[in-house]
């Protein structure tokens, strides 16, 4: 872990502190896992992402919604493995064994979700708020902006995210 911070500059329309306010210098708390999606970085706090693995053959499932997949097997348990990208705002892109996924759990819900890659841990103190009007990929389950390198990843609600990709198979009410 670093003995200080860097400060980097904050991402457009994010809140601004006066020039005259003195700088803090906190060592960070939370640690999130970065990945990438079509080349932009996604964080998801580690206590949501379980572990990453590479795909074993999927099992398609009959009748399954387009964001599930199908299934895999890790370690003698049957692990469902969801498309995110569309929801985030980006292109589907295809899977095969071998393919690398964040298990995200949250709760009682748990899904494997393809990436591209993994680029590492960061800590971070407290995620910087997205304007309003931001339209980067995955704002709409984006939790705020973690510092990266020389840029940020965008923190991803993996709570919500998880129960999207459920609605789509969910059993519907009848009135």
């Amino acid at each position: 872990m670093p003995d200080e911070l860097t400060p980097l500059s904050p991402p457009p329309g994010a809140p601004v502190a006066p020039s005259d306010t003195p700088a803090v210098v906190s060592v960070p708390r939370n640690r999130a896992c970065v990945v990438t999606l079509e080349g932009h970085p996604f964080a998801v706090d580690v206590r949501e992402a379980r572990e990453v693995v590479m795909l074993e053959p999927l099992t398609a499932v009959p009748g399954a919604p387009a964001p599930l997949l199908g299934v895999a097997n890790l370690r003698g348990s049957v692990l469902g493995v969801a498309e995110a990208r569309p929801l985030l705002g980006l292109l589907a892109r295809p899977v095969t064994a071998g393919s690398p996924a964040l298990i995200l759990a949250v709760g009682d819900l748990q899904a494997a979700m393809p990436i591209d890659r993994v680029v590492g841990l960061d800590w971070f103190e407290t995620p910087l708020p997205l304007a309003a009007d931001d339209s980067r990929p995955g704002a709409g389950f984006a939790t705020g902006l973690v510092p990266h390198g020389d840029d940020y990843a965008t923190l991803l609600d993996a709570g919500r995210l998880l129960e999207a990709l459920r609605a789509s198979w969910a059993p519907v009410a009848e009135a």
